[in-house]
Formats: structure tokens, sequence, C-alpha cells
């Protein structure tokens, strides 16, 4: 991008962001400042003993249990958090703002024998096998009529730099 400002105008311009582990907490910000705060309870168990110090009130002592219930604001997910993701966890902030933790995956040959060496073997697998539609003008559209496939069928001729485009009527 170039500078800071271009990035967080590009960054801001997305409705999903899909974030690995960072090693930067600036770059951890542009997610966590997004989400709220929100509220944790935490439960406090106290308890208390007092003796009794008059010999002729017939009481010994007095104990006391009680729970302790304490509100506290939190961030939903801390900058700390994302630097210290493990190999595979994201978070996803989908539709502006329903945070997912993602786990993905990863790649392991062990026992599988339809898993390439290597990466380089799936990049040439998808390359090979990979269609666009470049040239969608040049396909007939017309398959559900005559019953061929219409797929990849180059109606143009043998000439690739053609520009010529297909009609198809009704009538």
């Amino acid at each position: 991008m170039g500078n800071k400002a271009k990035a967080g105008q590009v960054a801001g311009n997305f409705n999903t962001m899909i974030m690995l582990r960072v090693k930067e907490l600036a770059t951890a910000e542009m997610l966590t400042e997004q989400l709220p705060r929100v509220e944790v309870f935490t439960l406090m168990s106290v308890s208390g003993v007092d003796d009794s110090s008059d010999p002729g009130s017939g009481i010994d002592f007095k104990s006391r249990n009680e729970d302790r219930i304490s509100v506290s604001e939190v961030p939903m997910l801390t900058a700390a958090d994302m630097v210290s993701l493990p190999k595979g966890q994201a978070f996803a902030l989908l539709e502006g703002g329903h945070l997912w933790k993602i786990r993905m995956p990863l790649p392991d040959s062990r026992g599988d024998d339809a898993m390439p060496e290597a990466f380089a073997e799936i990049a040439e697998a998808m390359q090979r096998t990979y269609i666009t539609n470049d040239h969608w003008y040049r396909v007939r559209e017309a398959w559900w009529r005559d019953g061929s496939s219409g797929v990849g069928e180059d109606v143009s001729g043998d000439d690739e730099s053609s520009d010529q485009r297909v009609t198809i009527s009704d009538g």
C-alpha cells in the first residue's frame, strides 16, 4: 500500500475481516478495537467465623458463608490474544460485527496418499485444471435446447483474437 493511512482506509472498507496470528499489536488492534466490551461475572465465596468471649451467653461461636457476585467490564478480545494465537487458528469479524473463532486443519501427509509431497504440486494441479471465463461471450448458451454441453465450446472459429459475439434468440 505504501503507507499506514491507505492500509487503514482499505481495511475499513471491508465488511469482513479474518485475522490470523499477527506480530504487531497495532495490526491486531485493527480487529480488537471494533469489538465491544463485555461484562464478566465473578463469584467469590467468603467464609467467616467469630468466637464469643462471654462464657455466660451460651453461644460459643458464629459462622457465616457468603457468595458475592461482582461484575466487571473487559474487552471481548485483546491485541495480546491475537499475537499469541496458535498456528491454524484465526478470528473472523463477519458482517461488520459478529466475531467467530476459526480453526483450520493444518496439512499433514502422514497416512494420506492423496496429499502431495509439496505445495508446488498443489499449485501446478490447480493451474492445470483451472478454467476461467475470459471468453464468456464466445460460449454457446443454448445447451439446454439442443442437448450439447455448450461448456467450453468456442463458437467464434479458430481465430482466438476474433471478437465475434453470438446472439441467441428464441424466435
